[in-house]
């Protein structure tokens, strides 16, 4: 069993919404979902949070992190898409070369949907824009 897959059972075994967790725990909800999807493997710190509110051994979670960081990529993130996915080279190379980048995408994670796709449409434009500008002079 993932930590994903603990850390929802035990939520849903106290019948606690997210949004309860995450004030019981200090975490935005958001967080909790993320961890509960897989999207994000929590840290060790967030992992022992964890195990004093559902009243769990440290250890409780041990294995899950050790088998889950085997497929982690060397940032840190939880590969889904999988390693041979050219564009996701691509993408890691440009978090590491950018860290400004990285920053506004977490920026962009948190929000609401009619803005993300609002801001989408405004990132093809303006790059449609800028290629259409410095066509040639590059």
């Amino acid at each position: 069993m993932t930590i994903a897959e603990k850390l929802r059972m035990l939520r849903e075994k106290q019948n606690w919404s997210q949004e309860t967790l995450s004030k019981m725990i200090n975490l935005h909800r958001s967080t909790i979902s993320r961890y509960e999807t897989g999207k994000t493997i929590p840290n060790e710190e967030t992992l022992l949070k964890f195990a004093d509110v559902y009243k769990v051994g440290k250890d409780f979670f041990k294995d899950s992190k050790e088998q889950q960081e085997l497929h982690m990529d060397h940032a840190g993130f939880v590969m889904k898409e999988g390693p041979a996915d050219p564009d996701m080279a691509i993408i890691h190379q440009l978090l590491a070369d950018h860290p400004e980048m990285k920053k506004a995408l977490v920026e962009f994670q948190l929000l609401p949907p009619k803005r993300k796709a609002y801001a989408i449409d405004a990132l093809n434009d303006f790059i449609k824009l800028l290629n259409h500008k410095h066509k040639g002079k590059m």
